[in-house]
């Protein structure tokens, strides 16, 4: 069984050893469940921008794969830029199309053996998450839309266009929750429409919005990352799947 996981810095084990990441521990599961090696690629730090140029490169490896799990949006929703960008409606694309004119598109990797540590977050830092998110609320309110969330859907509806061809083995995860004041409210702002388009287009979706707790000890110190226990619920949940158990039925048993 081939198995291939694309996404963000998850997909590349962030802050937790390789074999504790949830992609491995799942693939451990299938491998039990189906009675048959299961075959791991990673391919990690890959935003929505990225997906036109991986379907090329990667070709053989999507059409190889019995499974295709995608981690998209965590980049997009996890906001580390001038706040103020939010409110420029065409930031992002903007910035992709002269990275794409330089002809300079990022090439995602896989995950690397190279354990990074997460930076706890200031009280400083979380007021002003805070004060940002309640600046947030009142516009959406006033105005009915952050004009970057509106980029971004444009750009999930892009990406998952590019991904058609491969839909009956994809698995679209939704963001995962975060401690993260401002992330999270980005996040749940995008939560239905994401699960939607991906539902328009066939792909098997898994929630994780909820299926992972929003609390401290499912998180390394910064609040955003999964630590190892979020990585291991991850990899259960995704193991209880329906489609994951009809590959179970469908595979030879050894």
């Amino acid at each position: 069984m081939n198995i291939l996981v694309i996404g963000g810095c998850h997909t590349g084990n962030y802050g937790v050893q390789p074999h504790l990441s949830f992609a491995r521990q799942w693939a451990n599961h299938l491998e039990i469940a189906a009675q048959e090696p299961v075959h791991l690629r990673c391919l990690s730090m890959v935003k929505l921008t990225h997906i036109d140029s991986l379907v090329t490169q990667y070709q053989a490896d999507l059409q190889a794969a019995d499974l295709i799990l995608f981690q998209l949006g965590h980049y997009e929703l996890s906001w580390r830029r001038p706040f103020l960008d939010l409110f420029k409606s065409r930031w992002e694309s903007d910035r992709r199309t002269s990275v794409y004119r330089a002809g300079a598109t990022p090439k995602p990797y896989q995950a690397t053996e190279k354990l990074y540590k997460a930076a706890e977050s200031s009280n400083r830092n979380r007021w002003q998450d805070t004060a940002k998110t309640t600046a947030l609320r009142v516009y959406n309110r006033l105005c009915k839309d952050v004009p970057y969330l509106h980029t971004f859907r444009h750009q999930l509806t892009d990406a998952f266009d590019r991904l058609t061809a491969f839909r009956d083995k994809i698995i679209i995860l939704t963001p995962f929750p975060t401690l993260n004041t401002l992330d999270h409210w980005l996040r749940s702002q995008c939560h239905a429409f994401i699960i939607n388009a991906a539902i328009q287009r066939s792909f098997t979706v898994a929630d994780t919005f909820d299926a992972i707790p929003r609390h401290p000890t499912f998180f390394q110190v910064d609040g955003v990352h999964l630590n190892s226990l979020g990585h291991m619920v991850l990899s259960l949940f995704l193991s209880e799947l329906p489609c994951v158990m009809e590959l179970h039925q469908e595979s030879p048993v050894a």
